[in-house]
């Protein structure tokens, strides 16, 4: 062969190659550009929309249900009026790229055009006779197109189409045919959308979004959405683009980015020249949280210049606040400031409705400490309420509204007050004390990410360098006021753990990554929500008063304990084979509720009950001796219940003693005599439980009397000034607090048997009273707390049925055909593990918060069950007594 000749054939190869390339990168994206109108908030192009079956990860997420895509593939279905040849319209839509764009007609609601290519002149004809003889079409000109307005047999419209270059063009409105012709005859060079992407080659993904960040308002309504939501979301470009590749992983799936211009926002300004930091931090975020939001790089000089330069221009009402209490000291504030901020937004209660935890990496803090305390002291009236201690951490006051946003910017807002520890390398700032203190218990418990099995490696992958992140855990996030939006995705929130979403900067663009994490462990259906037997004890004869199961919060570890005729006590914890130990001598049976805190504050558990005449607390060390701690009441009464509270002076729990003259008594600590609480005042008919109020200035004991007297108590038993208060009505249920949104600052609820809904301040005051829901005259009302007073519900009772209804007064759901004297119990293992039992007759149903029943079959139980929950496998444990047999019971949930 001549060289001229080989040189020949390489020369033709080249040119293919190039010309291959030069149409694979000049044919832009698959999406009818030509004719999408400009008012377009969002384009898709998507070959598999149209799928029977369109899933991704190993949960078989349904793609086709995602946010956005389900608009798309909703008004696919208007085809369905075109023929009644199904497979026919299969074989018209197969392998075809469709396109879809979004126009809004309202707040709620979406135009969609749906852009179809047509194969063939067959297909042309096809389509211009609809084959269905249930509609009619009729024929409108509009710019010289004939547009095609179908409609009902009794003249109503059902949609209109037009076929026009390769395409049929169709929607539910005919207006949107018609703005489609214009837009194929104009060019509209403020289309941004269009000038942003259609050059994009999109051949190689399955589904392509391209959307304006607005957008999203349609899936999160602007009534729910969050100040912080809302400010991070401006972090991300104005004009957006996903995909999703057309081939099926294991794992996750990711939506990524080919990338646009960087959004002009002040985060994003001081973060997007350096580069972006894995997460580190695991052990300093707790398993309260819902939403986080992170802001990190890898230079914190870099990281200094910026964000100085700045905090020198950006002015605030928080920041000229601080200069006024502490001058130029409230620069170590932020010169000391790390690359990492991270904002936690926790689970809801029903006493605290927007938990807040910032975290700012911080050095030097010992330079900062005397800063804080005079800024503290300074900025409170009250001297009591400015520096307080908690398990050995000093928390700071400090009353300068929106303090955070002052610091870092207007990203970091939801605090009316901010209440600051440092737990290293963090600055620690909560919107909240119970809050603050809730966390320093989680951090100390390890009750943290870093245990988790779902979130232990979140982030720490070296592609997740992106300088700022938002992980949203679906399950919590269902529960937070004003989320209700996202429970309409029924396939992502069941099959989905949580979302990420990312946002990279690099060269002056943004990419914007969103991936979905499914959930680690799928039960296999014969074993999901089935109710399992564990084991079974033989136990002839029940002497304890109530059955004593308990849990280690960190592992989910459960045993339960019972005392025998000679008052020895057992324990059970292999549930396996049922086997028991005794452990300790008792002098009488268990009559009260046991729980098992850190009371000893020593880093482990110990087990809390109370028999008649003494209180106990059994410690257990890792050789597991167990020693036995007692007290017992300054009086001749027998113990009648015993209280879990939170509190003690280094931070550990302490116990409400009542006995059965109604008095009320303190136990602190092993090393010190239970006390008297009441001295002043004698009680009757006391509601339990006792619920503490245990916040910085504002400690001290509730105490409601069934007559609707409500009385707070000071640490040292006094009743505070404005107390008692009369509601003057009668109550079946303890008032408990609840945190003014507004203010940050707790107050008094709770709920007469008649429905009112009362709260009460501080100082005493009843500042609102509010009528609930009351079908039927006879209907009482209480409040339901949990075993440990973690959280509370409203219940509404009427003869055989029973409500569960939120603290607004809004109905869960309601169970029917309940036997005379039922019990119903709430327990509470998080915000999204929450569950209602209720016994009725010889047998006890399991149910979650949206009132489905839980297991395959009702719990036989002579006396009421416990729960114990173990997260880690997503399995809930069920006490129960019967026929002469402690038995315990396992559901798998999910």
């Amino acid at each position: 062969m001549s060289k001229k000749y080989i040189i020949a054939i390489l020369l033709a190869a080249v040119l293919a190659a190039a010309g291959y390339f030069l149409f694979q990168y000049s044919r832009g994206s698959a999406a009818a550009w030509k004719f999408i109108p400009s008012s377009a908030l969002v384009v898709i192009t998507s070959e598999h929309l149209q799928d029977s079956l369109y899933v991704a990860t190993d949960a078989n997420l349904d793609v086709k249900r995602l946010p956005l895509l389900d608009v798309a593939s909703d008004n696919l279905s208007l085809l369905n009026l075109f023929t009644k040849d199904q497979k026919r319209l299969n074989n018209f839509l197969k392998n075809k790229a469709l396109s879809y764009s979004y126009h809004p007609r309202t707040s709620t609601e979406w135009g969609v055009i749906v852009y179809i290519p047509i194969a063939n002149e067959e297909e042309a004809k096809w389509l211009s006779t609809p084959q269905n003889p249930n509609i009619r079409a009729l024929h409108h000109n509009f710019q010289d197109h004939r547009i095609t307005d179908i409609i009902d047999a009794n003249s109503r419209p059902l949609f209109s189409y037009l076929i026009e270059d390769h395409y049929l063009i169709v929607s539910y409105y005919g207006d949107l045919i018609e703005d489609a012709v214009r837009a194929s005859s104009i060019n509209i060079e403020s289309f941004r959308l269009k000038s942003n992407f259609s050059r994009i080659n999109d051949s190689d993904y399955g589904t392509s979004i391209y959307l304006r960040n607005d957008a999203w308002k349609s899936v999160i309504s602007g009534d729910n959405i969050n100040s912080n939501f809302y400010e991070f979301g401006r972090n991300f470009p104005n004009f957006q683009d996903f995909h999703i590749e057309e081939t099926k992983v294991k794992g996750s799936l990711s939506l990524k980015s080919t990338g646009t211009s960087a959004p002009d926002y002040y985060l994003t300004d001081i973060v997007k020249d350096i580069p972006g930091a894995p997460f580190v931090g695991h052990k300093h975020i707790s398993q309260q949280t819902s939403f986080l939001y992170r802001s990190a790089v890898v230079d914190r000089a870099a990281f200094q210049k910026e964000f100085q330069q700045w905090h020198k221009k950006y002015k605030s009402e928080a920041w000229n606040k601080l200069n006024y209490y502490i001058g130029k000291e409230s620069n170590q504030l932020i010169d000391n400031l790390g690359a990492e901020l991270i904002l936690c937004q926790l689970e809801e209660n029903n006493s605290i409705s927007d938990g807040k935890i910032l975290l700012a990496e911080f050095s030097n803090y010992e330079k900062l400490r005397p800063v804080l305390q005079k800024l503290s002291r300074l900025a409170n009236e009250e001297t009591n309420v400015s520096i307080d201690q908690y398990q050995g951490y000093d928390i700071y006051s400090v009353p300068i509204p929106e303090l955070p946003t002052g610091l870092y910017g207007p990203m970091f807002s939801g605090f009316p007050r901010s209440y600051i520890t440092y737990i290293a390398p963090y600055l620690v700032i909560s919107n909240n004390s119970q809050v603050l203190q809730n966390y320093i218990v989680d951090y100390e418990n390890q009750i943290t990410w870093k245990q988790s099995p779902e979130y232990d490696s979140v982030l720490i992958s070296a592609k997740s360098e992106a300088q700022l992140s938002l992980i949203v855990n679906l399950r919590k996030a269902q529960t937070r006021a004003g989320n209700g939006g996202i429970k309409k995705y029924t396939d992502l929130v069941s099959k989905m753990e949580s979302l990420v979403f990312q946002c990279k900067y690099e060269d002056g663009d943004a990419f914007p990554e969103i991936t979905l994490i499914p959930k680690k462990r799928q039960t296999a259906s014969k074993v999901l929500n089935r109710t399992f037997l564990n084991i079974d004890i033989e136990w002839p004869d029940i002497y304890d008063t109530e059955l004593a199961a308990l849990q280690n919060p960190i592992d989910g570890s459960s045993e339960i304990l019972l005392t025998d005729k000679q008052n020895n006590l057992l324990r059970t914890n292999n549930l396996r084979e049922g086997k028991t130990e005794t452990i300790a001598k008792l002098n009488g049976p268990i009559i009260t509720s046991a729980y098992k805190v850190d009371f000893l504050n020593i880093g482990r558990q110990q087990r809390i009950f109370a028999t008649k005449s003494t209180v106990y607390a059994l410690d257990e060390d890792d050789s597991t001796t167990v020693t036995t701690f007692t007290g017992s009441l300054p009086s001749g009464q027998d113990i009648a219940a015993l209280y879990a509270i939170d509190g003690g002076d280094d931070g550990s729990n302490r116990f409400i003693v009542k006995n059965t003259a109604e008095e009320l008594f303190l136990w602190e600590s092993v090393t010190r005599p239970i006390r008297r609480l009441n001295h002043s005042v004698q009680f009757e008919n006391i509601q339990s439980p006792v619920v503490a109020l245990n916040q910085i200035g504002n400690r001290g004991f509730i105490v409601t009397q069934k007559n609707g007297k409500i009385f707070l108590l000071k640490e040292n038993g006094t009743v505070r000034q404005g107390f008692p208060v009369d509601i003057l009505t009668r109550t079946e249920s303890a008032f408990t607090w609840t945190q003014d949104p507004a203010t940050g600052q707790p107050e008094l609820v709770g709920v007469s048997v008649s429905g009112e809904l009362i709260r009460i301040s501080l100082d005493g005051k009843i500042t609102s009273r509010k009528q609930l829901l009351r079908p039927e005259p006879g209907s009482k009302f209480k409040t339901l707390f949990d075993r440990n007073s973690l959280d509370w519900i409203l219940i509404r009772s009427l003869n055989s049925k029973t409500a569960i209804i939120t603290k607004d007064g809004k109905d869960l759901f309601e169970i029917k055909d309940i036997l005379p004297n039922s019990i119903i119990q709430y327990h509470f293992f998080g915000v999204d593990n929450r569950f209602i039992t209720i016994k009725s007759g010889s047998y006890t149903t399991v149910f979650d918060m949206t009132g489905k029943r839980l297991g395959d079959k009702a719990i036989p139980s002579e006396m009421p069950v416990q729960l114990t929950y173990q997260p880690g496998y997503y399995k809930l444990l069920i006490f129960s007594r019967s026929e002469k047999k402690i038995q315990v019971w396992s559901v798998k949930l999910r």
